[in-house]
C-alpha cells in the first residue's frame, strides 16, 4: 500500500496535531471570522502564525503576499500566537507546537491542504491551492473517512455499481465518502496524475483511499464491492478495531503497491 499524504504536502505528525482539537462554542475571533468569510467566498485561507514581527515573519509574509498578489481565490490571515483573542484558533491548530513562523493553507471546505513551518517558497504556496476534487478527498481523509474517488468519462456517467454497493454496506456506510470528478477536467489533471489515475478511459476509474492517507488501489469501473472490501482488509483499514486480525496481518507484512 502507498501513502499519499506526502503527495498533498502534509506530514502525518502535523496533520494529526492540527486535527485533534474540536472547536468549542465561543464568539468568533477576527482570525476565525476571516477564515469563515474566505470559505463563504470560495477562497483559500493562508493562516500565517507568528510570534513576533521579526525578519523570518516579515520574509514569510512577503513571500505569501507576493505569491497571492494576482489571485482572487486566496486571502492571508495573520495570527500572532500571543494574541489572547485568537487562542481558540491557535489551539485548534496546536500552533504553539509548530516552529514559527508557519502558514497553514485551508481549502474553502475546511481541508488542511499544506503546512509550512519557518520557510516557504512561492511555488509551494501556489501548489497548495488544490483542486475541488483533491480538497474533497483531503477533507474526508482528515475526517477519518474512507474515500472512493470516481474519475468519470462524462458528467452523465453513473457511479460504478461496486462502489455504490460498498458505500451501502452497513460496515462502511457511515465512514465512506464517494467523490466524483470528470476525468477530462483540466483542473483535476494534476491531482489525478499524482494518484496515477488514467484519464483517457471510456469507463470510470476508481481510486480507493483510507485515512490518514493510504492509497489502497486504483481500479476500473467493474470493481466489485467484495474486491474493495478485500483490498481494504489487506491494507488493515477494514474497521476501526485495533485488535482486528486484518490490522495485525497488515502490520506484519511490508508495504506494497
Amino acid at each position: 500500500m502507498t501513502r499519499i499524504v506526502s503527495t498533498y504536502g502534509l506530514t502525518v505528525a502535523l496533520l494529526s496535531a492540527f486535527l485533534t482539537v474540536s472547536p468549542s462554542a465561543h464568539a468568533a475571533s477576527p482570525g476565525e471570522q476571516a477564515v469563515a468569510t474566505a470559505a463563504q467566498n470560495n477562497q483559500f485561507a493562508f493562516v500565517m502564525f507568528y510570534r513576533s514581527n521579526d525578519t523570518a515573519a516579515q520574509t514569510m509574509h512577503g513571500t505569501i503576499k507576493s505569491a497571492l498578489a494576482e489571485r482572487r481565490d486566496a486571502v492571508i490571515v495573520p495570527v500572532q500566537i500571543n494574541d489572547k483573542a485568537e487562542q481558540a484558533l491557535i489551539r485548534k491548530f496546536d500552533a504553539t507546537r509548530v516552529p514559527m513562523p508557519a502558514v497553514a493553507v485551508l481549502a474553502p471546505n475546511g481541508a488542511v491542504c499544506s503546512v509550512f513551518p519557518q520557510k516557504v517558497t512561492s511555488h509551494q504556496l501556489t501548489a497548495a491551492i488544490v483542486s475541488p476534487g483533491q480538497a474533497s478527498c483531503l477533507k474526508a481523509l482528515q475526517d477519518k473517512k474512507i474515500v472512493v474517488l470516481c474519475a468519470q468519462p462524462a458528467p452523465s456517467t453513473e457511479i460504478p455499481v461496486g462502489v455504490r454497493q460498498f458505500q451501502a454496506d452497513k460496515l462502511y456506510s457511515n465512514r465512506t465518502e464517494v467523490v466524483s470528478v470528470l476525468a477530462s477536467d483540466p483542473g483535476e489533471a494534476k491531482f489525478l496524475k499524482q494518484l496515477r489515475v488514467p484519464t483517457n478511459q471510456r469507463t470510470s476509474v476508481v481510486a480507493f483511499m483510507a485515512p490518514p492517507g493510504v492509497m489502497v488501489g486504483v481500479f476500473n469501473g467493474n470493481v466489485t464491492r467484495n474486491e474493495l472490501a478485500q483490498k481494504l482488509a489487506a491494507a488493515g483499514k477494514c474497521c476501526v478495531d485495533e485488535n482486528c486480525k486484518h490490522h495485525q496481518a497488515a502490520g506484519k507484512q511490508p508495504s506494497r503497491r
